[in-house]
């Protein structure tokens, strides 16, 4: 008896690893009651959303987010295209549970946090890399974070949007040069500022993890793969309406990234990566892209 139960735990611990890392759908998540829910009583849950020009639609959108963010349940969430500060403070007010951070590095476009006060410690949060312009027109936005007694380094980018799926050496100012240029910076300060950290690169990146290697800006951290893995590549590799951040191009532009020093966290059971489907909150894409943002959110779970 003693075999037979060893051989099913084995069998059930690869089932849990196997499983680890896919892009699930909400309607097939089993925990899922909540067309919102993402967060788990016993994981780290940390989301990243562009909330294109936020206030999209003002007061509607502030109203609908203080609505949808509680149910989605996450620890941290990282925002891009925070345009209005005093809208944004005003939604935080609205949010009993969280607690905000804004980026005082540029006045528009900014990068932003909430938090659940309840889950989570901010003990500190920076900025870098504020006078270069050319790699980050929006400076990285890093919140030193603890949870169950662990800290955790996220790191918050809005990398520079457009390009034509061409690196031109000539021209510093190229799109995908800049872009490239932004990770071998991040890379450097992980490297040299965080070496035994656990770090969650993420935001919107505007490039494809799964691009050819002739234009692929990413390629400092997936030849590392010792030291980066990208949790949004499932996704990437397998792109579809109902998975990826950005519909509207069917591309996976929004990326979440983890340090060698999660790849345990993140294999452990239950752990995942996923687009969340907010519009069906609203009952369409139509109806969440006119009020909130052309952006999914994307989220992972980390387990202790």
């Amino acid at each position: 008896m003693k075999t037979l139960l060893k051989c099913l735990a084995i069998v059930l611990l690869l089932l849990s690893l196997w499983a680890c890392g896919t892009n699930t759908d909400l309607d097939n998540d089993p925990d899922q009651t909540d067309v919102l829910l993402f967060g788990t009583d016993n994981t780290l849950d940390i989301v990243t959303w562009n909330l294109r020009e936020f206030p999209w639609l003002g007061q509607t959108t502030l109203d609908a987010l203080a609505q949808i963010i509680p149910r989605v349940r996450a620890d941290i969430i990282a925002f891009q295209e925070i345009n209005d500060f005093s809208s944004f403070m005003a939604l935080d007010a609205m949010l009993p549970d969280y607690q905000a951070y804004v980026s005082t590095a540029t006045s528009s476009y900014r990068l932003a946090y909430l938090y659940n006060i309840n889950t989570v410690a901010i003990n500190e949060d920076y900025f870098i890399y504020p006078d270069q312009g050319n790699p980050f027109p929006r400076p990285p936005y890093i919140v030193k974070a603890e949870w169950r007694g662990q800290n955790y380094y996220v790191i918050n980018n809005h990398l520079k949007a457009f390009g034509d799926n061409f690196i031109d050496e000539t021209d510093d100012w190229d799109e995908e040069v800049r872009r490239r240029l932004a990770c071998q910076l991040l890379d450097q300060y992980i490297r040299t500022e965080l070496p035994d950290e656990r770090v969650v690169v993420l935001g919107d990146m505007n490039d494809q993890i799964q691009e050819p290697e002739a234009y692929n800006v990413f390629m400092v951290f997936l030849n590392r793969p010792e030291e980066y893995y990208f949790t949004t590549m499932p996704i990437a590799l397998a792109p579809s309406f109902n998975t990826v951040s950005y519909p509207n191009s069917n591309s996976q532009i929004d990326q979440i990234m983890i340090t060698n020093e999660l790849f345990d966290e993140f294999a452990a059971g239950g752990s995942i990566c996923k687009s969340l489907l907010i519009e069906k909150f609203y009952g369409n894409w139509v109806n969440y892209s006119n009020q909130i943002s052309d952006h999914r959110p994307v989220g992972i779970r980390l387990a202790e």
